[in-house]
C-alpha cells in the first residue's frame, strides 16, 4: 500500500492511494498535522468500512484477505441490477428468430441500459430480472454511433447500478463482466479479468476500454464492474471480431454519461461538430503512434465562412491535441451545438488559430 499526500493546496491537500487520486477526499491540515480520511483510503483499497455508533468503533473488512471472497461479494451486490434481454429479430440466425443480450438498471423506475445492436430491430422484447420475473420492454432511446440504448419496463423499485468516474479507471485494474452469453440458460454468467488498456480506438466513434474478461455474444449490454462494485463500462461484442480470443471491449462510463445526458435532454444524441470532412493520417488509420493532425478534405457552411480551408490540418481543439477521428469525437463530447471552440490549424508552413462555431 502506498499513500501519498500532495500539498498542492495548503488547506485541502490531494491524497493518492496506490497512485490514484481520491476525489474530494476531505483531507485537511490543522496545527501542522495532516488528517487523511480513513473511510475513503480504506475503500480505495477495496475494503468495506463500517461504523458502530454505540460502541464508537470503526471496522475495516478486507474480506478476510481473500480476493475471491471480495469478488463474490461484488457479484452479489451488482447482480440484482443486471438483466437479460430477449426478443425476436427477423432473419436472425438463432432458433425461432430469437436473439438476446444483457442490460443494467440505471433508474429505479424501469429504465435499462443496453447496447443499441442488441435491441435494434428487435420485436416482442422481454426483460428478465435477477429474480426471474419477466416484463415486456420497449425501446425508449437508441444511438447506433455509441452502441447504446435504453429499454423501459413497467416495474418500479429496481436496484440501480453505480457508475465509476473515468479518473478512477486504470489499466491493470481487476474487473468483472456479468451478462447472458450465448444462451439464455447462461443468464448472469460472471467472468473475471483485468483492464488491458484504455482509450482504444477500434471501429467505433469513441474510445473503448479493452479487457481480457471473457465477453461473448449475449454479454452485450451487461456491465464491466470494478472491485468497488462500480460499473466502469458497458460490454459490447460488436467490437470483437471472429477468431479473437482474450480481448473484449467496453464502452466507458464517461461515454455512457454523455449519451444518457443527451437522451434526457433531447431524446437523441445531438453531437457537436464542424461542417468539414476530416481525414486521418496514414499512421492513425493503422493504429500506429502519430503526431499528425486531421487533414481537412473539404470545408463548407459555417466552418468555411469562419476561415477553415481545404488542406488545412487540425492540430488541436480547445488546447488538446488531435491525432485521430476518435480523439476529435472525444473532445466534441464536451461541447454543445452552437458553442465556439478554438482550433489550432497548420496551413502551409505556419500555425494559426481559428474560432469555429460548432453545429
Amino acid at each position: 500500500m502506498n499513500i501519498l499526500v500532495v500539498f498542492s493546496n495548503p488547506t485541502s491537500p490531494d491524497v493518492f492511494v496506490n497512485g490514484r487520486r481520491i476525489h474530494d477526499s476531505g483531507a485537511f491540515i490543522t496545527n501542522d498535522t495532516t488528517f487523511v480520511p480513513l473511510r475513503m483510503v480504506s475503500e480505495a483499497l477495496g475494503a468495506a468500512v463500517g461504523w458502530d455508533g454505540e460502541a464508537r468503533a470503526v471496522s475495516i473488512d478486507l474480506a478476510g484477505g481473500s480476493d475471491d471472497t471480495r469478488v463474490a461479494e461484488i457479484v452479489r451486490g451488482i447482480s440484482p441490477s443486471v438483466v437479460a434481454i430477449v426478443g425476436t429479430v427477423s432473419g436472425s440466425a438463432h432458433r425461432d428468430n430469437l436473439a438476446g443480450g444483457s442490460g443494467v438498471v440505471i433508474r429505479s423506475g424501469g429504465d435499462i441500459l443496453t447496447n443499441a445492436h442488441v435491441v435494434d430491430g428487435m420485436q416482442n422484447i422481454v426483460v428478465v430480472l435477477y429474480d426471474g420475473s419477466a416484463y415486456n420492454g420497449t425501446v425508449r432511446f437508441i444511438d447506433e454511433a455509441s452502441d447504446l440504448a435504453v429499454v423501459r419496463i413497467a416495474r418500479l423499485g429496481l436496484p440501480i447500478a453505480t457508475f465509476a468516474e473515468n479518473d478512477d479507471i486504470m489499466a491493470g485494474d481487476t474487473v468483472i463482466a456479468i451478462g447472458t452469453p450465448l444462451s439464455f440458460s447462461l443468464r448472469n454468467t460472471v467472468t473475471r479479468g483485468i483492464i488491458s488498456g484504455m482509450d482504444r480506438g477500434l471501429s467505433g466513434e469513441y474510445a473503448l476500454i479493452q479487457t481480457d474478461a471473457a465477453i461473448n455474444a449475449g454479454n452485450s449490454g451487461g456491465p464491466l464492474v470494478n472491485m468497488r462494485g462500480q460499473v466502469v463500462g458497458i460490454n459490447s461484442s460488436k467490437f470483437v471480431g471472429f477468431g479473437i480470443e482474450g480481448m473484449g471491449f467496453s464502452i466507458p462510463a464517461d461515454t455512457v454519461r454523455f449519451v444518457l445526458n443527451h437522451f434526457d435532454r433531447y431524446g437523441e444524441v445531438r453531437r457537436a461538430g464542424i461542417s468539414a470532412n476530416l481525414e486521418e493520417g496514414w499512421a492513425a488509420r493503422r493504429g500506429l503512434p502519430t503526431r499528425e493532425g486531421l487533414r481537412v478534405a473539404s470545408a463548407t457552411g459555417t466552418a468555411a465562412s469562419e476561415g477553415l480551408r481545404t488542406d488545412d490540418v487540425v492540430l488541436a481543439v480547445g488546447g488538446e491535441l488531435v491525432h485521430s477521428q476518435v480523439d476529435f469525437n472525444e473532445i466534441m463530447k464536451r461541447y454543445n451545438r452552437g458553442d465556439s471552440a478554438e482550433f489550432r490549424i497548420r496551413r502551409g508552413g505556419e500555425e494559426i488559430t481559428l474560432w469555429l462555431t460548432l453545429n
